[in-house]
């Protein structure tokens, strides 16, 4: 990817409204993400200066956000709004009220485009008022939404990097974890055999077992009996941090079977793509978001079909399920490694 640093338009269409235009070199579900998702909104929004330290973010219409900033004084902005319309990866409607000036409510409207890979995103901001429009345009707000999209756009750029494509897998996966009904922990999982705390419980056990061997410490973590959340987070803070740690991510150890790798490449070639089919288990066992990352499914589908056989006699999948033509890329892989997504 590229990047396109200060190049949002600003423009003022009517006598209340602003808009403004700003191209992503990146797929428009991933922008859609990282401008949806408190995870990725605390590491771009807003500028250097005058950072997010909070987050809130119920996405449903109804739903209420609130993004809290800090100046380098210490003094705290925030804003907050409650979501109108939301059609993901598309649009996004919502009302936003700086609350430094309360009485100025407006209604922002975002849209998503792609176009060869390149994805325009249109913020259309309706105030109530021209004065109240020309205050929110003298207020400087071009200077610092210049900076705060620059910021997004370095992070979509490094979106293919091993650690940034754990960040997105882990995430979802932790999204799924949290939502898991209290009740619903001991529910049937694929695959055959296991229940939904299962699930939590295999990455729990055979990651430190196998990424370990590289000197990484794995400090022990809340049991998956008592807080599968808990022992979740545990191990995805711990491989996050060492792939965030450009040293232990370049670290080279023997990995067993597949030979010598570094950190890195093996939590990005054996970690990745087991917390994203086990997303899909999670999520089918106890009725959640079964949606899995785009990218990496039709690449992990691409990948693992020449060593359909090799697979299959490791012990690792059951048999390949076979579906109807024009089965999405998601389910062909989810029936690739043996598990049925009709039933």
């Amino acid at each position: 990817m590229t990047t396109r640093h200060g190049s949002a338009v600003v423009t003022l269409p009517s006598a209340t409204e602003i808009l403004i235009e700003r191209s992503f070199e990146a797929p428009r579900w991933l922008v859609w993400e990282a401008m949806t998702q408190p995870r990725h909104l605390l590491r771009w929004w807003g500028p250097s200066w005058c950072p997010m330290v909070a987050c809130e973010v119920d996405l449903r219409p109804g739903g209420s956000w609130r993004y809290v900033s800090q100046m380098d004084d210490g003094t705290e902005l925030a804003w907050h709004g409650t979501y109108r319309r939301i059609e993901p990866a598309e649009l996004l409607e919502s009302t936003e009220v700086f609350e430094g000036v309360p009485d100025a409510e407006s209604v922002n409207t975002v849209t998503f485009e792609e176009s060869d890979g390149v994805t325009t995103v249109r913020t259309l901001v309706r105030h109530s008022s021209q004065a109240n429009r020309d205050g929110h345009v003298e207020s400087g707000m071009e200077a610092g939404m210049q900076e705060t999209f620059d910021r997004l756009d370095a992070i979509l750029d490094a979106a293919d990097a091993p650690a940034e494509r754990f960040r997105r897998i882990a995430g979802r996966f932790s999204d799924r974890v949290a939502e898991v009904p209290a009740d619903a922990w001991d529910r049937p999982a694929p695959p055959a055999g296991w229940v939904a705390r299962d699930v939590v419980r295999h990455l729990v056990e055979w990651v430190p077992a196998v990424i370990g061997r590289s000197g990484i410490g794995f400090a022990p973590g809340p049991s998956v009996d008592d807080d599968p959340q808990g022992a979740w987070t545990a191990l995805a803070d711990a491989l996050q941090a060492a792939l965030d740690d450009p040293e232990v991510a370049a670290r080279p150890y023997d990995v067993g079977p597949p030979g010598e790798m570094t950190v890195e490449a093996s939590i990005g070639m054996i970690v990745t793509g087991d917390v994203l089919v086990h997303t899909w288990d999670l999520a089918r066992a106890t009725g959640l978001d079964e949606s899995l990352d785009p990218i990496l499914t039709a690449e992990m589908l691409v990948g693992m079909a020449p060593m359909d056989e090799v697979l299959r006699q490791s012990g690792h999948y059951g048999p390949k399920v076979e579906l109807p033509d024009g089965a999405s890329v998601q389910d062909q892989l989810i029936a690739f490694t043996g598990r049925d997504p009709r039933r």
